[in-house]
């Protein structure tokens, strides 16, 4: 679901430029540097060629109209699959950088070193690279993480220093938390991967500018669609989906529009009376919302599911009385840690919320407490 984006020769690049340039605002000295800041223009160039960009034994090949070439080096994916996967990409919002786009790979296994990397975009040569086309051996299979992959090229294109803690995005997304790395320059690691806000913006494109899918009411019912959804990767950051005030600023660097039903608040608890939760929500049809329960003491679980169709209504609650009468449990005293997942079924997105502690005295919510 979520890909891999190795940016160490183009952030290095990127802050070796950044060094200079205020080297130079303060030093007289530009013939001295000039040549220095050349070759290390020239060098993350040399050091982002991989073999990758040199096989020329692919499979087939289909050349958009924008002159994008998708390759496949797989028996699994011919020409009318590359062809269907150049309209997928077309789903996505895009603008004048798609003709900066010069290749889509489709390769048969995995990255070296990185088996559970399922896409690769390199911004020096404008090319996204897809893995395990063998196993994903159709466009819908790849929709995600060709998206992600766009979502880089879209960064890099717009917003080339989107990835600076100081940026206007950054800013605007709230990434001044413990749960975000800025050291993708020197120490990338793809354990720490959603922490790094190159893949956060990524993560961003594709729920507010990438294609979109539904699921029934049954998957909701059974599960899946939680499961299932198409979710920022770092859950410990701000939803993207209602932080408007970055909508507005994307807009107006691309151009591109954030449809009012992508739109969704993250549920805010504001009572436990009677023992009733209470959560203010957006006021939004077809999106499901499941209650979680953990009840630390005896360490079980509990889940409740509803479903608001047609019917707008802002708040959301659960009745905990019926909650613990339908799993049978009586006399409960001690902490239960509680928290609420979401999908938009007409979207296909979600997230979940962040953990809540609430101290039960025999089956009655008393207060908030801690873990």
């Amino acid at each position: 679901m979520f890909s891999l984006f190795e940016m160490e020769n183009i952030d290095t690049f990127i802050f070796y430029c950044a060094v200079l340039k205020w080297g130079l605002r303060r030093v007289n000295a530009l013939k001295i540097l000039l040549p220095i800041f050349s070759l290390l223009a020239i060098l993350p160039f040399l050091l982002s060629f991989d073999s990758i960009a040199y096989q020329s034994n692919y499979y087939a090949k289909y050349q958009s109209p924008e002159g994008i070439a998708f390759l496949s080096y797989t028996e699994k994916w011919d020409e009318d699959k590359l062809k269907d996967l150049y309209l997928e990409l077309l789903n996505n919002q895009h603008g004048e950088e798609l003709k900066l786009l010069q290749e889509v790979r489709v390769m048969s296994g995995e990255l070296v070193g990185s088996s559970g990397t399922k896409g690769q975009y390199h911004a020096l040569t404008n090319t996204i690279t897809l893995f395990h086309g063998d196993i994903y051996t159709s466009p819908s299979m790849m929709r995600e993480t060709l998206s992600h992959e766009y979502g880089h090229h879209v960064g890099y294109y717009y917003l080339p220093s989107h990835h600076f803690p100081n940026s206007t995005w950054a800013q605007l997304r709230g990434l001044e938390t413990e749960h975000v790395s800025w050291d993708a320059f020197w120490r990338y690691s793809t354990e720490r991967h959603e922490r790094y806000p190159q893949e956060i913006f990524a993560d961003d494109y594709v729920l507010l500018f990438g294609p979109t899918s539904s699921f029934d009411e049954k998957d909701a019912w059974s599960n899946e669609a939680f499961y299932l959804r198409t979710q920022q990767a770092n859950q410990e950051i701000p939803n993207v989906l209602e932080l408007t005030d970055l909508h507005h600023y994307l807009e107006k660097i691309t151009g591109f529009e954030v449809s009012r039903n992508r739109i969704m608040m993250t549920p805010k608890m504001e009572s436990f009376h009677h023992n009733q939760l209470t959560y203010k929500i957006s006021k939004k049809p077809q999106v499901s919302y499941r209650l979680n329960v953990h009840f630390i003491a005896t360490d079980e679980y509990l889940e409740a599911i509803t479903i608001f169709e047609e019917e707008m209504k802002d708040h959301l609650q659960f009745s905990f009385h019926h909650l613990l009468q339908d799993a049978s449990i009586n006399g409960y005293s001690g902490p239960v840690v509680v928290n609420i997942d979401v999908v938009d079924l007409t979207t296909s997105f979600g997230f979940q919320t962040e953990k809540t502690c609430l101290s039960l005295e025999n089956n009655e919510i008393k207060r908030y407490c801690s873990e």
